[in-house]
């Protein structure tokens, strides 16, 4: 008998957005029933044959034993950050999409909105708070923690015992000493090896990654150009 599936609603709708609707229909628990966006940002009416429908009319639609995921990317991480919390006070049960060609440890503990995509490994007695979004190919050694609101590109590498900020991005490619505590808000560049401790709201790149700049007054952004695709 085939397993009934819950049902699933993604606030987003731009192509990233899409993207991840099909990950989460293809290859998970729940059905994509629609998607939702504030009204003031809606671009399309449709996805995938699924209605777009503006955020604030959603309890008008559907009840709270639906599901949602904020897919909203990284193109700005406070953005990521502060979209989850809004999705989250609505008091909707929050999903996360855990490929099944990830391969992660048992003893692991990843929190709600989490993102975990094809090729990942993680080892065992990490911890992965909320909203946190891990591309394909990353890999999170032993006993290591990202905190909340993160994002590791394609690739990336954190080591053992290392810790992650709240907010932080860690780019294609790029790796994290074991033991390295990561500040709040850093942003590491893609193909960049960290062997030290970041400072908060700090830019990194390079092997051994050094400091460019500080981004306090905006947190991590990528450069507008690069936006368009991005949820």
């Amino acid at each position: 008998m085939k397993q009934k599936k819950e049902k699933l609603i993604i606030y987003g709708d731009s192509k990233y957005a899409q993207m991840l609707g099909s990950y989460f229909q293809k290859d998970s628990i729940y059905e994509v029933v629609a998607f939702c966006v504030d009204r003031d940002y809606r671009t399309r009416d449709e996805i995938d044959g699924k209605k777009v429908i503006d955020l604030e009319d959603i309890e008008k639609h559907f009840s709270k034993d639906y599901y949602i995921f904020s897919a909203i990317g990284y193109n700005s991480v406070r953005t990521h950050k502060v979209l989850f919390e809004k999705i989250a006070s609505l008091n909707f049960p929050i999903a996360s999409y855990i490929s099944s060609k990830a391969l992660i440890d048992s003893s692991s503990k990843i929190g709600r909105n989490s993102l975990i995509l094809p090729g990942v490994i993680i080892e065992p007695n990490v911890v992965i708070e909320e909203n946190c979004f891990i591309n394909s190919g990353a890999i999170i050694s032993h006993d290591a923690r990202i905190k909340a609101h993160s994002i590791l590109a394609a690739g990336s590498i954190i080591g053992g015992y290392a810790t992650i900020g709240e907010a932080s991005l860690i780019g294609f490619n790029a790796t994290v000493t074991e033991l390295v505590e990561v500040a709040d808000e850093t942003l590491l560049g893609a193909g960049s090896v960290l062997l030290e401790n970041s400072k908060k709201a700090t830019t990194y790149v390079g092997t051994p990654a050094r400091a460019i700049r500080e981004h306090s007054d905006t947190g991590v952004i990528l450069a507008p150009q690069k936006n368009k695709l991005k949820g």
